[in-house]
C-alpha cells in the first residue's frame, strides 16, 4: 500500500503539483482508471511508470519540495483510501494541459471534461 501511494504521489506531484485540488484528483483518477483497464499494467506503479505515460521526474531535475510531496501523498490517501473526493473525470484515461496542442494519437478520443488547465479524455 505504501508503494502504491508513493507511485500515485510521484505522478501527481510531477504532473500537476502547482494546480488545483480538482486537477490533482483528476490525475489520481486517470491512474485509477488505467489500473482498472489493465492496458498499462496491473499495479499502480506499473501504470505510473509505463513507457512515457506520466512525468515521474521534473525535466529540469529540480529538487522535490518535501512538504508539497507529503501533501500530495495525503491527498492520495484521502482520495483512494478514505474516498473523501469524488471522481471528477468519469472514466477518462488521458489528460493534457490545455496549453499543449493535442497530439495526432489523441484524435478520436472523446473529451470528458476540462478542469482548470487540464483536459481529460
Amino acid at each position: 500500500m505504501e508503494l502504491d501511494i508513493a507511485c500515485y504521489a510521484t505522478a501527481v506531484y510531477h504532473e500537476v503539483n502547482t494546480r488545483s485540488l480538482e486537477e490533482k484528483v483528476g490525475v489520481i483518477n486517470v491512474i485509477r482508471n488505467r489500473l482498472r483497464s489493465g492496458r498499462w499494467g496491473y499495479s499502480v506503479c506499473s501504470v505510473v511508470y509505463a513507457n512515457n505515460q506520466f512525468a515521474v521526474q521534473d525535466e529540469a531535475h529540480n529538487p522535490v519540495d518535501e512538504k508539497a510531496y507529503l501533501e500530495t501523498k495525503l491527498l492520495v490517501i484521502d482520495t483512494v483510501i478514505l474516498h473523501k473526493h469524488t471522481n471528477p473525470i468519469a472514466d477518462a484515461l488521458y489528460f493534457h494541459d490545455d496549453s499543449i496542442p493535442p497530439k495526432k494519437e489523441w484524435f478520436g478520443k472523446r473529451k470528458k471534461t476540462h478542469i482548470g488547465r487540464m483536459v481529460f479524455y
